[in-house]
């Protein structure tokens, strides 16, 4: 086995790093598979305390793309999360083989001091080689990473006699959204709608990443149509909504017909922007 690899920040320190899998894979793999995993890890080069790595062990062209797998490690203290990441096959002279950017945010958390297998498809377009050798390649991040601290978010207490259907449309939207940076608050849309008196409403989802309840308090909302057409504006009371540290809570918004500027609009394709 050839290992491939490239790391972010040292401070000469080597670590133990353990495999950590997601929940899917912990469900489907094998006690055989795992084993053989660890050690596939264990024959990495050592990782040094503040050090994010990419570390390749195979390449397979599969036609239309490049299949590559390799270990994402993480050597910080705290867990981390990625985006977008452009990623470069290159040989020993530095000559780019591939370059790519990666949407990984099916890929989860990775806690602090772990490891990860993961696969990267490498579009043939994005390939500038033939064959990729297989004695003489290494993937690595483009530039620089900046590892995010992030937190996992959970609904407060829910009603009893929500909707069960609602519930889980709730649950759904949660989990499709990107991990939230610890410290930030994030509110995001669920759903608008016109309602028959001419209102708006707003249906949002409140994020809290602090270690601290926030209040909030008020909320500024630009409605704009396609057109970028303002259809309202303002800043909005909320009631003093509470959010407890690491959750997430539903609130509704409703913006009168005294605030709504443009009359002929169609919510359907309106924006909405949390901003004065």
């Amino acid at each position: 086995m050839k290992e491939n690899d490239t790391a972010i920040t040292s401070e000469k320190e080597s670590l133990d790093i353990e495999l950590h899998l997601n929940e899917y894979d912990k469900g489907v793999m094998s006690d055989f598979q795992k084993q053989f995993l660890n050690e596939e890890l264990a024959q990495l080069p050592p990782l040094e305390e503040g050090q994010v790595s990419i570390n390749g062990i195979y390449t397979f062209d599969m036609g239309d793309k490049i299949e590559v797998s390799a270990y994402l490690r993480n050597g910080l203290s705290n867990q981390i999360n990625f985006d977008k990441v452009p990623l470069v096959i290159v040989n020993k002279n530095g000559d780019i083989l591939a370059k790519q950017t990666m949407h990984m945010q099916e890929f989860g958390i990775l806690p602090s001091y772990s490891a990860r297998a993961h696969k990267f498809y490498f579009d043939k377009e994005n390939v500038f080689v033939d064959t990729i050798p297989m004695d003489d390649w290494k993937i690595q991040f483009e530039n620089s990473v900046s590892a995010i601290n992030t937190v996992k978010i959970e609904f407060e207490d829910m009603p009893e006699s929500m909707d069960h259907d609602l519930k889980n449309n709730f649950i759904k939207f949660l989990d499709m959204l990107p991990y939230i940076k610890a410290g930030d608050v994030n509110v995001d849309v669920f759903k608008t709608e016109k309602r028959m008196d001419n209102s708006i409403s707003i249906v949002v989802l409140i994020r809290n990443g602090c270690d601290k309840v926030i209040n909030l308090e008020k909320l500024p909302i630009l409605i704009e149509d396609l057109q970028g057409e303002i259809v309202a504006k303002g800043i909005f009371e909320t009631q003093n909504v509470n959010v407890n540290p690491h959750k997430a809570k539903i609130y509704e918004l409703v913006i009168t017909e005294d605030y709504i500027d443009n009359k002929d609009y169609d919510i359907n394709s309106c924006k909405v922007h949390f901003k004065a």
